[in-house]
């Protein structure tokens, strides 16, 4: 029954046996949305609920009721829905309901509040209600006619994206996202607008839920935060390039990339966890990406002078992080306040420190991408430092007009000139002040790296000869898997192992949703991680994402590990 599954997820996320999302995702249900939405409204209202029936005596008349239980059927019976159970259950609230809707009357009362939500805990109450934004998926459709779309099912567009695109280019960069902030700030049910940084986002009032809509479910624009968009925009990988996603499940960035990309050259997609392993392989597909391979493996394990690899010139890592710039995050819930400790902040930054290092040792890279969707200094300021220090040959470029503060004092309390200029050049929002989920980005160039005709004739040639090149290589694998007992060719140093190629048919699911797409977030640490001393890290917030029918390949094993594993692979054509 619903109200047992949750009270059963209450009960263990109020002793902090895992996240709501990892709870709900392991709990088996077969309507994780329900479940998902029932358990964090009863927790949102927990401390009103736990008073009325205190007052009321629920658990003194029905003894065989267990708290959490009885508190998820009161939450829906004062304040959802209406009770969704039959038999005894239904019964014994039946017969509690005067006692109960009295209590919580007369707790309104001495409070002289008209609403229940004014007797919220003020932690709760002063809670930042997100917009919704959507990132359109060029790859599918334009920005012009997903405006025109939405326009034409009746939502009212403030700024369209002709306005904000003459507005970026005539006026300066800070302004324009001040006033951006502004008007975002200002949204109204059934309103949107066109966002002032990003050409191809659009910004929707709190609480729109554009999951049934046509253009989702086709997957032309996508429900993916504006700090999730920023990364892959900054990275800005030409068109024939050779890219990794360091970090890469569930996708949303991947796709980001390959958009930006317009589907050409190659993107190398990594993630050691399992289950989001498998999820990318399915949504970044249905997104309309044909240029990317997934690797089931971790990052720190890739050979950076792994032939195929070393042409690699862009790199993002967004790596695992305390995720407490992250409002969408329902833990909040039952959060005492304290946040992530030193300790933890420490052995998350010495992980991140390593994977950035790792990305940096890329023999052609030139521009590196480190984002985080942490607040904390030791995630950010302080692991750009340190990289910086490590690697004298890349230097910070500006990222976009810098948002928030960051800290610039050293630990001993005086001013750092090198902190200093990593604030100017680095991006840092906050979710009160931006109103999008806190988030951290860093540009890393290397200093020799030249980026002449990118945009121009030169930079096409060479997509066009890198996508020569690709095709010349599958058309080689094809004809080399014909081959079945053929022997597999030489490495200078290893031999390849012969592997197996079958055709995966990905099971088309347009769920869609927050909710749906949750992961497993034991999966978020990396197998060096594990061998290190044992650390709680919460999951990376489950990115919105679709899916709707595409066939793609799996390959096994990898062939960048630098150790002798077998790793899946899946490759799209």
């Amino acid at each position: 029954m619903l109200y047992i599954e949750a009270g059963k997820i209450i009960e263990k996320a109020q002793n902090k046996e895992g996240s709501i999302k990892s709870l709900v995702f392991k709990s088996g249900s077969q309507d994780v949305k329900q479940l998902f939405a029932l358990v964090c409204k009863t927790l949102k209202y927990a401390s009103i609920l736990e008073q009325v029936m205190a007052v009321a005596g629920l658990l003194q008349q029905e003894k065989w009721l267990k708290g959490p239980v009885a508190m998820s059927m009161t939450y829906d019976l004062l304040l959802g829905k209406g009770l969704r159970c039959r038999g005894k259950f239904k019964r014994a609230m039946k017969r509690n309901t005067p006692s109960l809707e009295a209590a919580l009357a007369d707790m309104k009362k001495q409070a002289k509040v008209a609403s229940v939500d004014d007797l919220l805990p003020k932690q709760i109450r002063d809670k930042v209600a997100m917009p919704r934004y959507v990132r359109v998926n060029t790859l599918k459709t334009t920005a012009e006619e997903a405006e025109d779309t939405f326009k034409a099912d009746g939502y009212e567009c403030v700024l369209s994206r002709q306005e904000a695109d003459e507005l970026m280019q005539d006026s300066d960069p800070t302004i324009n996202s001040t006033q951006g902030i502004h008007h975002i700030k200002s949204l109204q049910p059934k309103q949107f607008m066109a966002d002032m940084d990003l050409s191809e986002v659009f910004v929707f009032a709190p609480g729109t839920d554009l999951h049934d809509h046509n253009l989702f479910k086709k997957k032309q624009v996508l429900l993916q935060d504006k700090a999730s968009c920023i990364p892959a925009k900054v990275l800005s990988p030409a068109p024939g390039s050779h890219v990794i996603d360091g970090c890469a499940a569930p996708g949303n960035k991947t796709s980001h990339l390959a958009a930006i990309m317009q589907n050409t050259g190659k993107i190398f997609a990594f993630d050691s966890a399992k289950g989001r392993y498998h999820s990318m392989c399915k949504l970044v597909p249905n997104a309309g990406v044909t240029n990317t391979t997934f690797y089931n493996q971790d990052f720190l394990e890739t050979n950076p002078d792994d032939d195929e690899l070393s042409s690699v010139e862009y790199i993002l890592v967004d790596p695992s992080c305390s995720g407490t710039g992250m409002v969408a995050r329902q833990d909040y819930l039952t959060d005492s306040g304290e946040g992530p400790s030193r300790e933890r902040l420490k052995l998350l930054s010495r992980v991140q420190l390593k994977i950035l290092n790792h990305a940096l040792s890329f023999p052609r890279v030139k521009r590196v991408v480190y984002s985080t969707c942490s607040i904390h200094a030791e995630e950010n300021g302080q692991v750009v430092k340190q990289a910086l220090d490590e690697n004298p040959q890349f230097e910070l470029k500006r990222v976009l007009p810098p948002w928030g503060q960051l800290s610039t004092v050293n630990r001993s309390g005086e001013e750092d000139p090198e902190m200093k200029k990593i604030k100017s050049l680095c991006l840092r929002s906050l979710p009160d002040e931006h109103r999008t989920n806190g988030f951290f980005v860093a540009l890393f160039e290397k200093k020799d790296a030249t980026f002449g005709g990118e945009d121009g004739d030169e930079q096409e040639v060479r997509g066009q000869k890198r996508n020569l090149e690709d095709d010349d290589e599958e058309k080689i694998e094809d004809e080399e898997e014909e081959i079945q007992d053929a022997p597999s060719p030489k490495k200078k140093k290893s031999k390849k192992k012969k592997h197996k190629k079958l055709s995966l048919e990905v099971a088309s699911d347009n769920e869609g949703n927050d909710e749906n797409n949750m992961v497993d977030p034991e999966d978020l640490v990396t197998s060096t991680q594990k061998k290190k001393k044992k650390v709680d890290l919460e999951e990376t917030p489950s990115e919105e994402d679709g899916s709707d029918h595409e066939r793609t390949e799996v390959v096994s094993p990898s062939k960048h590990s630098k150790k002798k594993k077998k790793k899946n692979r899946q490759s799209l054509k």
